[in-house]
């Protein structure tokens, strides 16, 4: 344990320091979190192992992370925009996938391990965008929130299109598993939205009670996070969607009729409890985990593969995640922010990709390449949205 403690202790130290120096040049501190991560990592320095204490607390911080995500969420909004985000998200998915699907074809892979990696590079981290735009200052809320909105469709339909590859892949088309899933997928979201809505207007003594104090806040507030993220899990979905959920339906307290705003101002106090152990520990140690996991043994041949899947997984997003921004808004900045906002990846795209190389589907040298280009598109997120804050700022 001791052992564990002073290797956090110095990770964290380390990721803090370059993060610092990076900012002073406007780069976002992720960059530093996952710089150190591959320094200690068994790439280089071998400190840090990818199995065991950081494993979970990077877990935990995911979930932590995705609850504060939709608590900041106004769901009113959401509904309100629901179309647009839904189109965002599944155009995002659609031009990014065709773009790099072609590509592989092209450069002679397999069907399926085409359409593999076209999937797992077709989906936007929801983690990544979330730290993205909580930090990126200057970007409009709803800007904001269609991004998140359009990244939860991301990983719905990654979930959901990975069950289906699953079943095609063991050459058997069992209709019930794929009507199953969708069955469930769709359940899941809609007995959350449903639930919720009616805990607001129908136990409103029950909250207050709950919600007394902030430490009792806080704690209900985990055990609602952790609870909807197991029964994603248990559901087949991501743990992601579901502590995403919980923290949409403690948003909702916002829509208890308030004269004195005692809702709100709970909300707001626990958002910014959760946003300062986010920001100095569980997002830096996140990040750290992401760099830990990399472990590629590329060589100057696998160049060309690279650049490609790096340049069309960002363009797909940018394309096809800000047309329909800039159909409906008539605004290139909004566009362009959406769909910088959209490049970045994480670990849903490393779960798709450990099934295809478990099932035989991709070779462990695609594993890597895929691994890389997942891992440059997450330090390169934060640094493209940045550039097109700039570049956009007179538009």
């Amino acid at each position: 344990m001791s052992d564990f403690i002073f290797q956090v202790v110095i990770a964290l130290l380390l990721a803090k320091v370059l993060g610092e120096v990076l900012r002073k040049g406007d780069i976002h501190p992720i960059v530093g979190d996952i710089l150190i991560g591959i320094l200690l990592g068994p790439t280089l320095l071998g400190f840090l192992r990818p199995e065991g204490g950081i494993e979970y607390l990077a877990s935990f911080g995911l979930i932590v992370l995705m609850f504060y995500t939709g608590l900041t969420s106004d769901i009113r909004t959401l509904a309100r925009r629901k179309g647009l985000i839904m189109l965002t998200g599944v155009s995002g998915v659609a031009v990014t996938f065709i773009l790099i699907f072609l590509a592989c074809l092209g450069l002679g892979l397999g069907l399926w391990a085409s359409v593999f990696i076209a999937l797992a590079l077709s989906n936007t981290a929801t983690e990544v965008s979330a730290i993205i735009m909580e930090r990126a200052r200057g970007v409009d809320t709803e800007i904001k929130q269609i991004v998140i909105g359009a990244s939860f469709i991301d990983d719905v339909l990654a979930v959901y299109l990975i069950t289906l590859l699953r079943v095609f892949t063991e050459g058997t088309i069992a209709t019930e598993v794929l009507i199953l899933t969708s069955l469930k997928i769709v359940v899941f979201i809609l007995a959350a939205i449903y639930i919720s809505k009616l805990v607001v207007t129908r136990a409103t003594n029950l909250i207050y009670k709950l919600l007394s104090s902030p430490p009792r806040m806080i704690t209900t507030s985990i055990i609602i996070a952790f609870s909807l993220a197991l029964v994603a899990k248990l559901a087949g979905l991501n743990e992601v969607i579901g502590a995403y959920l919980g923290g949409l339906a403690i948003s909702r307290l916002r829509e208890i009729h308030d004269p004195m705003l005692v809702n709100i101002l709970r909300i707001e106090s626990l958002s910014m409890n959760l946003r300062v152990m986010l920001e100095s520990f569980l997002t830096p140690l996140f990040f750290l985990y992401v760099g830990v996991l990399y472990n590629a043994t590329l060589s100057s041949e696998h160049v060309t593969i690279l650049i490609a899947l790096i340049s069309l997984a960002a363009t797909g997003k940018v394309v096809g995640c800000g047309l329909p921004i800039l159909a409906v808004r008539k605004n290139l900045r909004d566009s362009l922010l959406v769909g910088a906002g959209m490049i970045g990846r994480g670990a849903l795209e490393s779960a798709i990709i450990v099934f295809a190389l478990k099932a035989n589907l991709i070779t462990p040298e695609y594993y890597d390449i895929i691994l890389t280009t997942t891992l440059t598109l997450t330090i390169l997120a934060p640094l493209i949205l940045k550039l097109v804050m700039k570049l956009t700022r007179k538009i």
